[in-house]
This record gives structure tokens, C-alpha cells and sequence, in this order.
């Protein structure tokens, strides 16, 4: 009961920093939130008040230290809950020595809790785009098409385009550019292409049932759906093949050999999943001859096509010196990268553009976690934001008239995004 209480405290703190249509901001008030909150250990509000600390100008050099300390002090205690944007923050600020002492080995230390994370929910030899249904990113980047040409795909793909049906059933399955996440419509659009042999729609039917989306899980016809790609010489074909033989399933005896050859022949056709399983097993010798120099080149060749859990694995290897040069720096650079194509960092900067317009308050509010989680991108965001006077979120106006309260505020604002601007260059 406790707990709930404090996270209502830190959501109403929240509403209160950022206002809201029928809520006015107000500073003062959303602080004594977050300090109630934080009082019972709440992370979320630990968080907002080691933010707000770090991020409020001070006026006399003591002042400025406190609020230092306090920063790092509330900081620290989020990070000891878990909380993701805590222990990037203390990463980020181990690493530049930002109240702090400078320590490449602290900064990997709590880079690496959230990247654990990240790549354990990456890696479990699926594909990138099944991937992004487990991970439920959003899809800011991608173009979005109208609902009238999503009617016309289906028409073209319903007359036999087995391109387009391929396509189409991708979308539904992943939920992007328009089309809404349907399970249903994805099988549906899938098994048309892949009643023509269409090799990409099999591998993806095979991971359908395979994870049991939208359907009970069945790995004999996984299997089956794998083995029809792979003999196109599909790369997710032969990914799900060797990702069902190094598992083994009721009716197939686990079998590292063929497992390591169907990731080789994934690896060799393009696929970063099957680049990253391939030089799993070359790090660990399983159905191949141990090699700490295959691993770290099919590893950065993985990585090279953006693949997460290749950049923690490189980053553990850098660590300890295994296959490489024992390098921190890059390590820390990796586990960073990690740490920003999890769920907390990526859901919080679709939430500030989309606010960006509408509620720019809101968007600072979002910029700013991220900023002070050493997220470069968002610094400058905010300090933009701040600097051009679009948003006030940081100044507190009580006891001011009209005309001092717009010229305090502007000058409040351009002291707030020098900070950033510096943490971002």
C-alpha cells in the first residue's frame, strides 16, 4: 500500500512539473511529491528529484554543490532499485567524472545492469523483426502509409502479388507503417505468400509458431515452416533451424553440429541473427572448434548491421580481455549503446516528439530524463527547448509580476540549456 501511495505521489509530482489541461505547473508542489515519494524508497521519484537537483541553476557556488550532492545522492539511490535511468545516469556521470570520480570500471559497472537486461530479452536466437513484437518499439522512423493505400496492398496482394502479400503480412506482424499489429492478418497474408514458396513469409510463419504469436506454440511445425525457407536458402530459415536443433525440441534431438552449420549458412547469407549465433558457438566451441577470434569477427560483423546483443557481448569481451584487447572505453561505449535501444530510452523519445508541438513542457519533461541518463540527442532536444523559451518547466514564478516573471524566465532558460548544450558537446 505504501508503494502504491508513493508511485501516485510521484505520478501526480509528475503532472505537476509538466501541468496539465486542468492543472496549473507548479515547482514547488511537485517536489514535496517526489521528496514524499522518495522518503519510502520509490525509484521513479528518487529519480525526478535527482534530476531536478542536477538540473536547477544555482546562484552562489554552495548552493550549487549541495544541489550536486543531493543529485548524485537521490541518483545513487534510484540506481540501488533498479531504476534503468538511474543507472545510466551514474554510468554517464562515472564516466565524465560528473560529481563524481571519474571511473571508466564504475560507469561499466552500471551501464552493464541495464544492458543485461536488453540483451537477455534480444537474444534467444530470434530474428531482429521478431525482435521488435518482444521489445514492442515503436516505429517513429518508419513512413506511415494512409488507410486508403493500406486498401489498395490488400486488393493487389488479394489478386495474387505474392511481394506485396509477403510485405503486408511482415507489417501486420510487426504493427508498422500503418498497418495495425494483427496476428490474425499477418498469418493470414503469410501463408498466401507462402503457399507460392515465397521464402521469407515461411521463415516468419515458422517464428509465428515458433513463439506462439497468435497461435499455441508448435515446434514441429516451426520446424517444418524452417526447413521449407532454408531449402530456398532463406538466412531465417536456417537461423530457426539451428536455433531448434541447438535447443532440441520433444521430436528433435538436440544437435549442436547441425545447429552451428545452419547458423554458418544463416551467417553467410546476411543475417546478423545467424552472425550472432554463429559466433556464440565459436566463443563457446559448441559443434565447433573453440575460436575467441571467430567470435569477436562475426560478433563485430553482427554489430556492424546493428544487432544488439552482438554489441553487450563485444562489450563483455572488451571487459575482460577475452579475444581482444582489454579496452573499457570501448566497452562502456558499447554497453551505452545498449542501454539506448532498450524500451525506457526508446519509449520516452517517440512519447517527447510526439508531445513536441501539443504539450512542450511534457516534451521537456521527457527530454530531460533522457538527458540526464547521457542520452546526447535529448540534451540538445531540451537545451533547445529551454533556449528558445518554449518551455519553462524548471522555473519556479511565485512572488514575481507579468513583466519580471517573462524576463527571469528566458534568462532561467538559457542558463538550463547551457548546461546541456556543455554535457552534449
Amino acid at each position: 500500500e505504501a508503494s502504491a501511495r508513493a508511485a501516485c505521489q510521484s505520478a501526480l509530482g509528475e503532472l505537476a512539473l509538466a501541468g496539465a489541461r486542468s492543472l496549473e505547473r507548479n515547482l514547488s508542489r511537485a517536489t514535496e511529491l517526489f521528496e514524499l515519494a522518495a522518503e519510502v524508497g520509490d525509484p521513479d521519484a528518487q529519480f525526478n528529484l535527482g534530476m531536478l537537483y542536477s538540473a536547477a541553476p544555482g546562484a552562489r557556488i554552495d548552493d550549487d554543490r549541495r544541489r550536486e550532492g543531493l543529485a548524485v545522492l537521490h541518483m545513487y539511490a534510484a540506481s540501488t532499485g533498479g531504476h534503468p535511468g538511474a543507472l545510466m545516469a551514474m554510468g554517464y556521470r562515472h564516466l565524465h567524472g560528473y560529481g563524481v570520480p571519474q571511473s571508466c570500471s564504475s560507469a561499466s559497472l552500471n551501464y552493464i545492469e541495464v544492458a543485461k537486461q536488453i540483451s537477455n530479452v534480444y537474444s534467444e536466437g530470434m530474428p531482429q523483426a521478431v525482435e521488435l513484437i518482444r521489445l514492442n518499439l515503436h516505429s517513429k522512423d518508419h513512413k506511415s502509409v494512409s488507410s486508403s493505400e493500406v486498401n489498395l496492398f490488400v486488393q493487389i496482394a488479394s489478386g495474387g502479388d505474392t511481394g506485396v502479400a509477403a510485405a503486408i503480412g511482415k507489417r501486420y506482424l510487426l504493427g508498422i507503417e500503418g498497418f495495425k499489429q494483427d496476428y490474425h492478418q499477418a498469418k493470414k497474408y503469410l501463408r498466401m505468400a507462402a503457399n507460392r514458396n515465397h521464402a521469407g513469409s515461411l521463415a516468419l510463419l515458422g517464428y509465428m509458431h515458433c513463439l506462439g504469436l497468435g497461435l499455441q506454440p508448435n515446434m514441429d511445425t516451426a520446424y517444418s515452416y524452417f526447413v521449407s525457407a532454408a531449402t530456398h536458402n532463406d538466412p531465417l530459415g536456417h537461423n530457426g533451424l539451428g536455433f531448434l536443433y541447438f535447443k532440441g525440441t520433444r521430436s528433435l534431438a538436440r544437435d549442436v553440429k547441425l545447429a552451428f552449420k545452419h547458423f554458418n549458412e544463416s551467417a553467410f547469407s546476411g543475417s546478423a541473427d545467424g552472425m550472432y549465433n554463429l559466433a556464440s558457438m565459436y566463443l563457446t566451441g559448441a559443434g565447433t572448434q573453440q575460436s575467441f577470434h571467430h567470435a569477436v569477427l562475426y560478433y563485430t560483423q553482427a554489430l556492424d548491421r546493428g544487432h544488439t546483443p552482438a554489441a553487450y557481448s563485444l562489450a563483455l569481451m572488451h571487459l575482460n580481455g577475452v579475444g581482444t584487447v582489454r579496452d573499457c572505453d570501448i566497452a562502456v561505449d558499447l554497453l551505452k549503446k545498449v542501454c539506448e535501444r532498450g524500451d525506457w530510452v526508446s519509449s520516452k523519445l517517440v512519447e517527447a516528439h510526439e508531445y513536441a508541438e501539443r504539450d512542450p513542457e511534457r516534451s521537456a519533461l521527457l527530454f530531460l530524463k533522457l538527458a540526464e541518463a547521457g542520452h546526447e540527442v535529448s540534451q540538445m532536444n531540451a537545451a533547445h527547448l529551454f533556449d528558445s523559451g518554449q518551455s519553462s518547466l524548471l522555473y519556479s514564478s511565485e512572488g514575481s509580476d507579468d513583466e519580471g516573471r517573462s524576463v527571469d524566465a528566458r534568462h532561467h532558460g538559457r542558463i538550463v540549456a547551457q548546461r546541456l548544450y556543455e554535457m552534449s558537446a
